[in-house]
């Protein structure tokens, strides 16, 4: 799975908020994703749009999962 891409326009971007699709594998991220504001969201969105490795996606995934990431 390419961990990059992102829902495009329309449900799919207000689904997963615009991030990348690697999140949509994760549900405790999800859960995580969902709680936080709009703010906290748009961090991540930054912080995961300037990812360009897989493996440095993955963790940041793993980290929201568990919560770790603010």
């Amino acid at each position: 799975m390419d961990g990059f891409n992102t829902f495009g326009n329309g449900i799919g971007e207000d689904v997963l908020w615009g991030l990348p699709l690697a999140f949509a594998s994760e549900e405790k991220a999800l859960e995580q994703i969902s709680s936080m504001s709009d703010e906290q969201r748009e961090v991540l969105r930054q912080k995961s749009s300037q990812i360009t490795d897989d493996s440095k996606l993955d963790e940041l995934v793993r980290m929201v999962a568990e919560g770790k990431f603010e």
